[in-house]
This record gives C-alpha cells, structure tokens and sequence, in this order.
C-alpha cells in the first residue's frame, strides 16, 4: 500500500510540473526539458559504467548542454550561425585526446558511449522544443509563431495514453510475450491496448482541435511504434547491465529515462512526420 502511494504521489507532481511547464511558456519548457536532458544524460553513463565503461562525464555534459542550448535556441526562431557550432569542436577533440593519454582499456568504447549518450537523450529532448512553432528555417512562408503548447501537450498525453493502455490491458489479458529475452513484462495484447488507447487519444485531440484526423491518428501510429521501440530498447540496455531502473531521481518509478524511454525514440519520428508535411501548428486548425 505504502509503494502505491508513492508511486502515485510520484506520478502526480511528475504529471503536475511537466503539464505546468509546457502551459507556462518557451522559457520553462526549454529549461525543464535542458535540465531534464541532463539528469538522462548522468543515468545512461552510470549504467555505462556498471557495464565496465567509463564516459567522460564531464566534458559530455558541457558538451551536451551546448547542443541543446543551440537547438532551443533555433527553435524559437533565434539566428545561429556556424560560429556558435564552432565551440563544439574543440570540446570534441579533448574528448578524444583524454580518451588517448588516460590509462584506459577501451578508450574507443568510451568515447562512444560519450557521444551515443548525446545522440540519444540530449538531441530528442531538444527537439521537443520545436513542437510548439511554425519555425522559418523549415518553412519559408511563414513566420514564428508566438508560443503554442497545445501540440506539445497533445504529444505527451498520447504517449501517456499508450503506456496507459499497455499497462492496464497487459495486467488484464496479456498472455502472449511481445519480447520475452528483453522485457518478459510486456505483451502483445499490452501492445494493442496501448495502441487503441493512444488511437482514441489521438482522435480526441483532432475533433476537438478541428484538426485533420488523418494526421492525428498518424501521429498517434508513429508514437506507438517508436515509443514502444524506444521502451525495448532501455529495457534491453538495463538488462545488458544487470538493473531494474534506470535510477531513483522517482521513488516508485525509477529514474528519468524509465519515464522518457518512449518520448526519446517517438520525438524525432512525430517531429519528422510534422516536418514532412509541412503541418506543425497547421494540424490544430
């Protein structure tokens, strides 16, 4: 009883300050998501380092901290030349010279995982930032837009709506392993309820909005499908290392990248998606 309250309680100002943070403004959207980034950043090389390896955590997090400054940046319409990206190179080099001179058995694997950590959780997080615009750099008609959530929001209410669905319809009926050597938790059935929910999320927003179904339910598809992926692929990391979570930053949840494993993989794709057919905040209207 005393794990479910927590577990609740924990959900609920999770739930609380990300939804005040996306209401508020660009500014604490940007700085949640940078602080937030960081936090997943720290998790992934401690797991690396269960696993024998050791990433320079320090310069890979300035150096994170620097790409996802620039990518806000971008996103709200800010000019950024080749100037600012020139800062990034030479931290890049001494990632690679402390790898060579330190006493270390897989200085390759290191630096690796340095970069890999980056790619993986910084950059998907930046890109969030860019939900909430009609951005010029994409789209040479039009001009930045002020500050719009609902897009934003609608993309983690849905992805809540699958990891909902999986996880009640899996408790349910599962029956059938999804992916036994990986996650022996999760099930198809969990997969299908998790999409159907999501599915019913994604039409929500599209009648309410007056937005064009067909790219809604498209955009909820593509969140079932990469946040699941994204939900394989941390638990086949933690397994790779011998642990249940990620961390313990959410007492009864575990840590950053338990609760974000599906929004770094669907990010990109949804933002992709967006980008492709040119709709960003065209599909509220």
């Amino acid at each position: 009883m005393k794990e479910l309250l927590t577990r609740s309680l924990t959900g609920l100002i999770f739930v609380l300050v990300l939804i005040g943070a996306i209401i508020w403004n660009k500014y604490s959207v940007a700085v949640l998501f940078g602080v937030v980034s960081i936090l997943g950043l720290i998790e992934f090389f401690k797991l690396m380092e269960k696993a024998g390896f050791t990433p320079k955590k320090r310069v890979a997090g300035i150096i994170g901290a620097m790409i996802y400054s620039i990518i806000a940046l971008y996103s709200f319409g800010g000019e950024i030349t080749y100037a600012y990206l020139l800062f990034i190179f030479p931290l890049l080099v001494i990632l690679v010279l402390i790898e060579l001179f330190r006493n270390s058995d897989y200085p390759v694997t290191n630096f690796a995982f340095s970069i890999a950590g980056i790619i993986y959780i910084v950059i998907p997080f930046a890109m969030l930032n860019f939900f909430a615009y009609n951005s010029p750099q994409y789209y040479d008609t039009l001009e930045v837009e002020e500050y719009q959530y609902i897009l934003l929001l609608a993309f983690f209410v849905i992805q809540w709506a699958n990891d909902t669905g999986a996880y009640v319809t899996g408790r349910l009926i599962g029956k059938h392993k999804l992916y036994e050597r990986i996650s022996p938790n999760k099930t198809w059935e969990g997969a299908i309820g998790g999409a159907v929910f999501a599915l019913i999320a994604g039409f929500l927003f599209a009648y309410f909005s007056t937005g064009h179904i067909g790219h809604w339910l498209a955009i909820a598809a593509v969140i079932v499908v990469f946040g699941t992926l994204g939900d394989l692929t941390e638990s086949q990391i933690k397994r790779s290392v011998g642990v249940k979570d990620s961390g313990n930053l959410l007492p009864g949840h575990g840590g950053i990248l338990d609760r974000f494993d599906g929004v770094l993989f669907s990010a990109p794709f949804v933002l992709s998606y967006l980008h492709l057919f040119k709709l960003h905040l065209s599909i509220l209207n």
